[in-house]
């Protein structure tokens, strides 16, 4: 067939007389120069001879003895030549002419078997299949990237709806460019490039346009694929690490309303459903940032977020979890109201309050675990500028009924209220904690081995037989560790208890500590919990080990490309963060991070 193209590869390479390496949708040409790359060739291009194709289309006999052309006014097809090309392909040449052409030949009578002959393909045939379309090049590689990598890069481990999306693409413009960054920057961590690389911004840039227009949509922005997009751009974000202008709880958020918006009904879709499952850790730790209530906690939302009917022992313990702890940013907001009750000289010692609802024989033995949690549970948390904005919880005092210790009612009140919450949530996690020592002890789920790191202050290192298991259990007990830390702020300085919740606090951040080697020899994906367990465990360890910590994260961030100049964890850093999370009212500004810097 006239026409074919002898190279391959894109049109841009081909342009610049380059060897393109052909891999799609995007060639490493054209991620290098921030292309948009069009992709393959068509393998056929067509052209058009003029209206003498229109006559005489009914040219070859139907008599299987021989070729008759009677009719003076029909045209006859003739072969001028033919070629076989290297790769096997056959290209036939042909004229059509009539009798009264100046090349007009004399009838030639042909039997069918000759005329058969010469238009067939040598001898084995050669097969050529139609060109995919640009969409189907798209899952082709989607369906490739999912389980390409080692295992700390294989996306699979998002959970089933990531299985699902490849059919999808060709449906929605948000979901198809989404997918095409999430391609670009996994690609780009399996061959590690450098920081610029990691993420396309021209790609990245085109899927926020996209999903903004499908946002605007009324039926579009509504649908389940325009919510899977907002879904895979966190997952980006995820994949890029902390740096300036990280948007990784923005996506997370966004998708989180989305969800709000649509309803609980929307869900009972398997796909859409799959995706709640998957975001259900990043909902609730983007609503405990903005210290207000999450969604899912109502009662509307609870049968469909935490359903556990036809799951597994392990699947309905993460999901009891995830209940719990979708009650942490209620708690959160109450910590920052009390904040509009107390009086400026309420940590004094005339601290007074009723203890009624604690119970001096609680058992505050919290050696407990978590098994088989997705990756979801505790996502890694947004670090950009933008998300430590200025909290300024601080606010007149209420003079009103001040007792003589010097303390508002209001605030010995809402204290009270607040505190039994924390300890009805802290019972929850006791009553997990029964099934999970179970697990952990029966000796298959981890082994306790000798530190392979030189040099490390921690003696031992757990290795797990499921690295989820590793995200599971880091998740839960820096969770532990939360819970505990707003009862040592709503008890009094002289409270026996906090000494004794603040030792559980050390002997769970010891634990969280000897998940390092496994975290580490499944990075970034599974060790992107690393950044909420290690942060909680901070406070709690010796100097030594906090700069241990510091030095492992950071590192961390080396393997994902970050700029050293964008983002560093330091102890001011863990510190804010951990505040931020527990309920802290000072401002959570980072000084380590440049824009901050300019900004003073």
């Amino acid at each position: 067939m006239v026409g074919v193209p002898k190279s391959t590869g894109c049109v841009i390479c081909r342009r610049r007389k380059i060897k393109c390496d052909e891999t799609w949708p995007t060639c490493l040409n054209c991620q290098k120069n921030s292309k948009c790359c069009p992709g393959p060739p068509a393998r056929h291009t067509f052209k058009d001879l003029g209206p003498s194709l229109i006559t005489g289309a009914n040219t070859l006999p139907t008599t299987k003895s021989q070729l008759v052309v009677p009719d003076s006014n029909l045209r006859y097809l003739t072969q001028v030549h033919k070629k076989v090309n290297f790769g096997g392909s056959v290209v036939h040449k042909f004229r059509i002419s009539g009798r009264d052409t100046s090349h007009q030949r004399k009838p030639i009578i042909r039997s069918a078997s000759t005329s058969t002959a010469s238009l067939s393909p040598p001898h084995p045939p050669f097969l050529r299949q139609p060109s995919p379309s640009q969409h189907h090049e798209l899952s082709r590689a989607l369906v490739a990237t999912i389980s390409a990598g080692s295992v700390g890069l294989q996306m699979s481990v998002f959970g089933p709806f990531i299985q699902e999306v490849p059919a999808r693409i060709g449906h929605n413009p948000a979901l198809d460019a989404a997918v095409a960054v999430l391609i670009n920057a996994h690609t780009s961590l399996m061959y590690k490039k450098t920081l610029n690389d990691i993420v396309s911004i021209n790609l990245y840039l085109r899927a926020i346009k996209m999903l903004q227009s499908c946002l605007e949509d009324a039926q579009e922005g509504m649908s389940t694929n325009t919510l899977c997009a907002s879904v895979l751009l966190g997952l980006v974000e995820a994949l890029a690490g902390p740096r300036k202008g990280n948007r990784y709880l923005a996506h997370v958020g966004g998708a989180g309303r989305l969800m709000e918006l649509q309803g609980p009904g929307h869900f009972h879709d398997p796909f859409a459903k799959d995706i709640l499952r998957f975001n259900r850790g990043g909902i609730i730790v983007a609503a405990c940032y903005e210290r207000e209530p999450c969604f899912l906690a109502a009662p509307a939302w609870r049968d469909i977020a935490f359903d556990s009917s036809g799951l597994s022992f392990d699947e309905r313990l993460h999901t009891d979890l995830l209940r719990a702890f979708a009650q942490l940013p209620d708690i959160l907001k109450d910590l920052k109201d009390l904040n509009t009750y107390r009086a400026p000289f309420a940590d004094t010692g005339s601290n007074r309050r009723n203890d009624s609802c604690i119970d001096p024989n609680l058992d505050l033995d919290l050696n407990i675990d978590f098994s088989h949690s997705p990756p979801g549970t505790c996502p890694s948390l947004d670090y950009s500028v933008d998300s430590f904005d200025n909290a300024d919880f601080s606010s007149e005092l209420r003079n009103e009924g001040m007792p003589d210790g010097g303390m508002p009612f209001a605030y010995i009140s809402a204290r009270e209220d607040v505190l039994c919450k924390v300890q009805k949530l802290r019972d929850s996690f006791c009553a997990l904690g029964v099934n999970m020592n179970a697990k952990f002890n029966n000796g298959t789920t981890v082994v306790e081995l000798p530190s392979m790191e030189e040099g490390s202050p921690i003696a031992t290192a757990y290795h797990f037989s499921s690295w989820r298991d590793n995200v599971g259990y880091n998740s839960f007990w820096a969770l532990c560790i939360m819970v505990n830390e707003y009862l040592i702020k709503l008890l009094p300085q002289s409270d026996p208890i906090i000494s004794i919740l603040e030792s559980e606090n050390r002997s769970l951040a010891l634990e969280i500590c000897k998940t390092w080697e496994e975290a580490w020899s499944t990075k970034p994906i599974g060790a992107l919990h690393t950044s909420f367990s290690f942060v909680m465990a901070y406070e709690y360890v010796a100097p030594d080990i906090q700069e241990w910590i510091i030095r492992g994260i950071n590192a961390l961030l080396d393997y994902q490309h970050v700029d050293a100049a964008a983002f560093r964890w330091t102890d001011d850093v863990v510190r804010m963060m951990s505040g931020r999370l527990t309920g802290d009212s000072q401002d959570t500004i980072f000084s380590n991070v440049s824009a901050t810097k300019e900004a003073r």
